[in-house]
């Protein structure tokens, strides 16, 4: 009984079938099972398969249903201890066989080799580390399957296969199965298979749809809900999230479902193409936790939210402006009783779950001073600082610096009532923390107002990030946003 089957499953690979098969015709060790399983190719493989019946190769011809249909008839023909799987469009090193005969006498169910990436300029070899690998901590490649052999009994036993229909991760979800039913995988030193990048083709480089990104991900979820082991539903689900916040999906227009307790709420000003309201909704929707999203005020051109409240603005000043919208958010009984204030200027950088502290910078009187001290004089907003500290003095509570350019939680209720017991008030954020003493963490204040600013340190450092129009537009800062956010939300059309 041959020590190996190798299943080739085929699909109008007519351009790289050759290679794949010679590969194993010039095996050192001429001992595999071969079976080579045609999926119903119209581009005359099949004849090209055929030839090699010379050489033994088994040839299954099916009417075409998809790779993971061929490889699951392969897999019910195969004899040998240990199954492996070759794409049509890969090939083996020549040694190949008499190596995984030799290291199955160890007898473990899965092994994992090495590769060789090929391109047209040439071939890289995939550095590796052998040992045994717990599913918890798995070395590169886990995902594949071609470039394993399994112990057949026990992909029997534990009756895994590959799930027919699927059109994308396939091997991800056959692999997930088998290496938590093992509790991990043995990585062999030897590097046995040439994996080639020259079928423009391939599905996993030219024909990917969000519908089927999401079949992976929706097949993990029902996989994970299976489980009876937390710990291993846990490992599931973080592989959903990675997935989730690829570069791959958002992509192909892949939108993170809503996850958060509270919505979050912004202010925007009537009749204007916001660029940075759009960048910030793209930061919110891949860092942040929310319920919806609010827009009061006009409605910029592009973004829809989940609600918008039109405001005609008529107030004189944007403090007037900005009262009036907060106080008939905070009137909206559809609004959760605590909501997130945002500016539109605001960008999360890093994800920040919905139970962040308040954050404050210092002692009002200290961003008094620092202020009139870069301008040298008192300005129209150290004006009103210096009234809020009268107010808050005058009430006996705290002086503490909300205005901090980050999202701040506030409650209607509360808000309310600061509102109505101080209607001439403008600095609202800093009235409220104060008055209801939320307290928190005291931090830098993130506003960038020069063009020019250290990227790598907003990068390595800050969560948060918020810019004026300048920086925004022509500064690095800027720029360095709408390169970290280059796909769209939901919430654009």
């Amino acid at each position: 009984m041959a020590k190996i089957s190798v299943i080739v499953p085929v699909y109008n690979k007519a351009p790289f079938l050759r290679r794949c098969l010679d590969s194993l015709a010039n095996q050192s060790d001429q001992s595999a099972q071969v079976i080579l399983v045609d999926d119903g190719s119209t581009d005359g493989s099949d004849a090209i398969c055929a030839e090699y019946a010379k050489y033994g190769f088994e040839l299954y011809l099916l009417k075409h249903a998809g790779v993971s249909a061929a490889r699951n008839y392969g897999m019910s023909k195969a004899k040998g201890e240990y199954i492996a799987f070759l794409d049509a469009d890969d090939a083996f090193t020549e040694n190949a066989i008499d190596v995984m005969t030799r290291i199955s006498r160890h007898g473990f169910n899965i092994f994992q080799f090495g590769q060789y990436r090929c391109h047209a300029g040439g071939r890289r070899k995939d550095s590796v580390k052998k040992g045994h690998y717990s599913y918890e901590v798995l070395p590169r490649r886990w995902a594949m399957v071609w470039n394993k052999i399994y112990k057949r009994s026990f992909i029997n036993r534990h009756q895994i296969r590959f799930v027919e229909g699927m059109q994308f991760g396939e091997d991800e979800v056959f692999n997930v199965k088998a290496i938590l039913a093992n509790d991990g995988l043995y990585q062999a030193p030897q590097t046995l298979i040439q994996h080639h990048f020259d079928d423009k083709k391939s599905l996993c480089r030219g024909e990917l749809t969000l519908e089927r990104l999401e079949g992976l991900t929706d097949t993990l979820s029902e996989i994970a809900k299976r489980q009876r082991e937390p710990e291993k539903r846990a490992w599931i689900e973080k592989k959903i999230k990675i997935h989730q916040n690829s570069d791959l999906y958002r992509r192909f227009g892949y939108h993170r479902k809503p996850n958060g307790r509270y919505d979050v709420v912004y202010f925007v000003r009537e009749g204007r193409t916001n660029e940075e309201l759009r960048y910030s909704l793209r930061s919110v929707e891949e860092n942040w936790q929310y319920r919806k999203v609010w827009l009061y005020g006009g409605g910029p051109k592009g973004i829809t939210p989940d609600e918008h409240v039109k405001v005609a603005q008529t107030e004189p000043s944007k403090w007037e402006r900005v009262h009036n919208m907060l106080r008939m958010a905070c009137m909206n009984d559809e609004i959760t009783e605590d909501f997130w204030l945002f500016n539109d200027d605001f960008f999360i950088l890093k994800p920040v779950d919905d139970n962040m502290p308040p954050q404050y910078n210092g002692s009002l009187q200290a961003q008094i001073r620092r202020v009139e001290r870069r301008h040298g004089r008192e300005t129209s907003y150290t004006k009103r600082l210096k009234h809020l500290v009268a107010t808050l003095e005058e009430a006996g509570k705290t002086q503490v610096n909300y205005s901090v350019h980050k999202p701040i939680l506030i409650n209607r209720r509360k808000m309310l009532e600061v509102l109505d017991k101080f209607p001439n008030e403008p600095m609202t954020r800093a009235l409220y923390g104060n008055y209801w003493e939320i307290g928190g963490e005291d931090c830098r204040d993130m506003k960038v107002m020069l063009p020019w600013y250290d990227v790598e340190k907003v990068e390595r450092e800050w969560r948060f990030v918020s810019t004026c129009d300048d920086s925004f537009r022509d500064g690095n800062i800027g720029r360095y946003i709408r390169e970290k956010f280059p796909y769209k939300s939901r919430f654009e059309e």
